[in-house]
């Protein structure tokens, strides 16, 4: 009845990729890491796009913060909805682009650090939105709803 899970084996002379195993800190308590927690591929603008185009994306996604990154995929910045507002505010925004409304991320964090660290960082900066990268290239985003409440206890290991 409680037999544990069969994994099929691997077939001779295929490489297999394997996750990486998660931390085992004292006490024998799994770390989760970043990619455990962030949304994939998430949604972003081009330094190109326009700042229409990038007003346009915001209302329709219904977010106020939107990673903008370059042809590479490299993070470049993350545009703002009120810097948004402020440029059509003060006039002709018809010339603004996502590069020039783009702000240097306050914090970013990598693939395998901690979901603790992020929560840390996020609470300290008073971020709703941390970019996740892989070297430069951005792999994903955690918001705060998703590590606010979350603890290693919290998640039913240990």
């Amino acid at each position: 009845m409680n037999d544990p899970p069969t994994v099929p084996p691997v077939a001779v002379g295929h490489s297999a990729r394997l996750a990486p195993e998660p931390e085992m800190p004292m006490g024998g308590r799994v770390v989760d890491v970043a990619r455990d927690v962030m949304t994939r591929d998430p949604d972003r603008v081009a330094c190109t796009d326009t700042l229409l185009e990038v007003a346009r994306r915001m209302r329709n996604l219904l977010v106020a913060f939107l990673p903008v990154c370059d042809e590479h995929g490299d993070l470049r910045g993350i545009v703002a909805l009120r810097d948004v507002q402020r440029v059509i505010a003060a006039g002709d925004p018809t010339g603004a682009t996502a590069s020039c409304l783009a702000q240097a991320p306050a914090a970013t964090i990598g693939v395998d650090d901690p979901v603790d660290q992020a929560r840390g960082l996020m609470v300290h900066q008073r971020l709703w939105l941390l970019p996740v990268l892989d070297g430069r290239r951005l792999v994903g985003v955690i918001r705060y709803t998703g590590v606010a409440g979350r603890t290693t206890a919290a998640l039913g290991r240990g």
